[in-house]
């Protein structure tokens, strides 16, 4: 990631009252439309470490947008329909988390929306490690007790994109672990091929009857994990439930966003429940066979990848 500045933390701001509820957003426009807070009727949800963004090896938090490759890629590379793809941004590999949450986006607000734009083409740092021109379009839009939050990239180049999108929460933890739990309604977690890359090997491992089945409510008293979720349930909902409070977000995704990833690192005062369109390193399981299971999109010349996420608090 690029090195950032005070002025890159200065934030465009949504409040709206929708049925009775008061929902307040912000976002950086200049930072990937990374949203940094989400209040609803005065109570923060999201985590956001400014001193982790501006360290010497910055660390986002907030809630940013992963495109076109949520999380690890293989050596920072792929192939596809015979181009070998090295994915960089301005001479400098990147191997995590997709190429646009450091980007600057065109940001306006109307009524109850805040919409964010991104237009690129050959001269854009983005083309020189996704070589598919396009536009990439965020929109969040208040609703009651909650924001949706809807995606788009229009393919406008004269090739077929592989793409992917995912979107990465960082939930508040706001006291004791104990009083948090999450629900993420998937039967499998992806194989992965060691602890340390994560990288997915294509194989399904069930969860029944392991540390891993959250399809009920689990605390995050001793749940220390990093892992992707699959496939999700359809029409079913992740979770994240503050039971002192008697208080829990729901997740409403769009069906196409069938892989669910939980990182509850120990001593972090946070939780990441993420809906994603493909798994991690999708390029590369799709290549391998595993199409399936990679959600990996292909996006035709004028087509577009869209994806929609509702965060909506409820009473338990």
């Amino acid at each position: 990631m690029r090195e950032f500045t005070q002025a890159d933390l200065e934030p465009a701001v949504l409040e709206a009252t929708v049925e009775g509820h008061t929902v307040r957003i912000e976002a950086l426009p200049r930072m990937g439309a990374n949203l940094i807070s989400l209040q609803v009727d005065g109570r923060e949800f999201m985590h956001f470490d400014r001193e982790r963004l501006m360290a010497p090896e910055p660390h986002m938090t907030g809630c940013f947008h992963m495109f076109p490759t949520p999380c690890r890629l293989t050596q920072s590379r792929y192939s596809f329909e015979g181009r070998d793809i090295v994915q960089r941004k301005r001479g400098e590999i990147v191997n995590i988390h997709g190429v646009i949450r450091d980007e600057e986006f065109e940001v306006s607000t109307s009524g109850r929306a805040m919409t964010a734009t991104l237009d690129f083409d050959e001269s854009h740092p983005i083309h020189e490690g996704f070589p598919f021109p396009g536009r990439v379009t965020i929109k969040y839009t208040a609703v009651a007790r909650g924001l949706e939050v809807s995606f788009s990239y229009e393919n406008k180049g004269k090739a077929n994109a592989p793409a992917g999108y995912g979107i990465h929460p960082f939930w508040q933890i706001p006291g004791d672990r104990a009083d948090v739990s999450v629900k993420l309604p998937a039967d499998n977690r992806l194989e992965q091929d060691d602890p340390v890359s994560q990288l997915p090997t294509g194989g399904l491992v069930p969860v029944a009857g392991t540390k891993y089945d959250l399809r009920d409510y689990v605390s995050l008293a001793d749940l220390f994990i990093d892992d992707v979720f699959y496939p999700r349930h359809p029409g079913a909902n992740a979770e994240v439930a503050f039971t002192k409070d008697g208080l829990r977000m729901k997740l409403a995704a769009s069906e196409n966003m069938k892989h669910l990833i939980c990182y509850s690192p120990e001593g972090r005062p946070f939780v990441c429940v993420e809906n994603l369109t493909c798994a991690p390193d999708a390029p590369n399981v799709y290549a391998k066979g595993f199409k399936e299971v990679s959600g990996l999109s292909i996006v035709p010349p004028g087509g577009k990848l869209e994806a929609k996420v509702r965060y909506v608090v409820d009473d338990l």
